[in-house]
This record gives C-alpha cells, structure tokens and sequence, in this order.
C-alpha cells in the first residue's frame, strides 16, 4: 500500500484500485523522484495526465505544492483517487478531470495552463501511443523552467524529445522503473 512520504501528510496510507492495470510508483522510485525535485516542488502547479490513485499529486501537495491537476479515465482508480484526496483534505487543492489525457492537454493548452511539473506515467503496455498523442501539447503545458517526468519500465525505449523543444536529461533506474526528466531546451 502506498504512503506519503514526506510533508503535511507525512504517513498516510493511500488506497489503490484493484487489479493490475493501475501500478503504483514504488516508495522508493517517489523518495528518490522529490528528493531530485527538491524544494522546486514547494508553490509548484502540477499536471498528472495519468493519475492512477493520485500519490504522486498527494505527495507533491504535502511537501508544498500549490495546486494540482489529475487526469484519470479508469473507474477504480477514479474511486481511489477521490478517496485519497478526500482523507488527504488535498481536494480543495486538486482539480481532477475524468477524460482522457490528449482531450485535458488540450483543453489546458487552449486555456493557456502552464505547469511547473507534469508527471507521466501512462500504462507501459501503451506508453509509446500515449507518448504520440500527447507530445505536441506538452512544450506549451510545461512552464519554462518546469520539469516533465516520465516513468516507465526497465528496458523499454523512451523518446530523446517529447514536442518540439522538451529535452531528456537523464534516466534513473529504481528496480523496473525508470524515471526520465525532460526540460526545455536552452538557447
């Protein structure tokens, strides 16, 4: 069972949807995802396209975070999600929509969102595809100085470039997950 780790929230057990299409990040994979992010997080907007059970935006909003947004699609993870945000008292900071992650990117593209860190963890089994859908969206979603994160699993190839200008820096691997941090090019 998940947890957060750190923050406000520091010890709470998260709920997970049944089944095996939603696959928790690891305690250890997230502990080492903020501790990279640091105290960049704090006052941070955050874009998760693939929620899942919501951990990463909980655990983002416990150490600071100012508002999150969260794409989820699946009905079990839609009940867990709203079950965390609730017990978390992080839904009044939180704004979740229930349709699938290309519809959202461009929805807030055309509302001129831009976030500090966009998180991705898309089904691996789909990663690619969810990778070609949403790509062209991402430059204009992510704030200059902002960071994307994109977790897949061990061995599975990931894009150098996500859009027109959104660079991979580097991969770190956590058991089967790698995490791989992308940010805009420099002039």
């Amino acid at each position: 069972m998940p947890r957060v780790i750190s923050g406000s929230l520091k010890g709470f057990n998260l709920q997970t949807p049944p089944g095996t299409d939603t696959r928790p990040t690891s305690d250890r994979a997230k502990e080492a995802l903020f501790s990279i992010l640091g105290s960049d997080i704090e006052g941070a907007s955050i874009l998760d396209l693939f929620a899942g059970s919501g951990q990463i935006a909980i655990e983002a909003l416990s150490r600071g975070a100012a508002q999150a947004v969260l794409c989820e699609t699946d009905r079990d993870a839609l009940k867990a999600l709203f079950f965390n945000l609730k017990k978390t008292r992080t839904i009044d900071q939180s704004r979740v929509f229930t349709y699938d992650a290309q519809k959202l990117a461009r929805k807030l593209v055309r509302e001129e969102r831009r976030f500090d860190f966009i998180y991705l963890d898309p089904p691996w089994r789909k990663l690619t595809i969810m990778l070609e859908v949403i790509s062209d969206y991402l430059p204009e979603l992510l704030a200059q100085n902002g960071v994307i994160v994109l977790e897949s699993q061990r061995k599975q190839e990931i894009p150098d470039k996500l859009g027109a200008d959104i660079t991979l820096a580097r991969s770190c691997t956590y058991g089967a997950t790698v995490l791989s941090f992308y940010y805009h090019e420099k002039d």
